[in-house]
């Protein structure tokens, strides 16, 4: 007796034990910041898609769509590889800006690629890409933007911590599934080094207060899977227009190798030709 006793009691432990050991987990699994947290392994990373819609008295319509992917180090994003592609035509540019001016704005019908390690960003095409030199492919920026259409994609980085942790605290709508909530320009700006390398310059006092509305979709293992966010692209100095961008994630602790270009192929600021500080001063909706 004393012996089935003692086996129904060992029972009994292992049964609390794997229920307690499941209710952790599920407690952890909750909280999609711990998620994320969990993913930070180095060489490991995620996939994202970006899609930009504009909403201007003349219609809406997707105008850039960038794909890419985050690598992760020990606590954080170590390393990121996005191309982003803007809905514009050279016979766009040329309509606009007259034939003369076209030449170096032709960039912004192609294809733009920023690497960025670290705190150093390397782009390749696009705007910067007419003005490298014959014999090298990428330019050199320390400190750099996401390239210089990186305003014109998401602006919100779920994949750092502070930044989810912020969002989360704002919410409105917290359900299986999804958040929602709202965050100003001003409040982003402070918690995310993403937004600052996005939107190029320092939000005024009046863009501070440009209201990013978002609604956040996670998995079970309350991983990101879509966000979506709204806003007045006043806060970036384009009255009269609302963005919207849709983000996808897939492929949450996939393998993701990022490295800078080969030295050869690498040019510098003062490398770009003439002409290139004119062209790149023109701002991409405002600023």
């Amino acid at each position: 007796m004393k012996r089935h006793i003692a086996g129904l009691a060992c029972a009994a432990a292992a049964v609390l034990s794997v229920s307690t050991f499941a209710s952790t987990a599920h407690a952890q699994a909750a909280d999609p910041v711990t998620a994320l947290k969990g993913e930070f392994t180095s060489g490991r990373g995620v996939s994202f898609v970006d899609t930009t819609k504009i909403n201007t008295p003349a219609g809406n319509f997707v105008f850039s769509q960038r794909k890419g992917a985050f690598q992760f180090g020990a606590s954080g994003i170590s390393a990121s590889d996005q191309t982003t592609k803007l809905r514009i035509k050279e016979s766009d540019l040329e309509a606009l800006s007259g034939e003369e001016a076209s030449g170096g704005l032709a960039g912004l019908a192609k294809p733009e690629r920023t690497i960025r390690v670290k705190n150093v960003s390397y782009i390749s095409g696009g705007l910067f890409g007419e003005f490298l030199p014959a014999e090298k492919t990428w330019l050199r920026v320390p400190g750099g933007p996401i390239g210089l259409t990186g305003r014109l994609s998401q602006l919100v980085n779920v994949a750092e911590p502070a930044t989810l942790k912020s969002l989360l605290a704002h919410a409105t709508t917290k359900r299986s599934g999804l958040y929602g909530g709202k965050i100003t320009f001003g409040e982003l700006y402070k918690v995310s080094p993403w937004f600052r390398t996005s939107v190029l310059v320092k939000p005024s006092s009046s863009e501070a207060k440009t209201v990013v509305s978002w609604k956040l979709f996670v998995g079970s293992d309350r991983l990101a899977t879509r966000l979506t966010t709204t806003y007045s692209a006043a806060g970036l100095g384009a009255k009269g227009t609302t963005m919207t961008v849709d983000s996808r994630y897939t492929g949450w602790g996939s393998k993701v190798t990022v490295k800078a270009p080969p030295a050869e192929e690498i040019a510098e600021l003062k490398d770009l030709e003439e002409g290139a500080d004119a062209a790149t001063s023109i701002p991409l909706l405002g600023n």
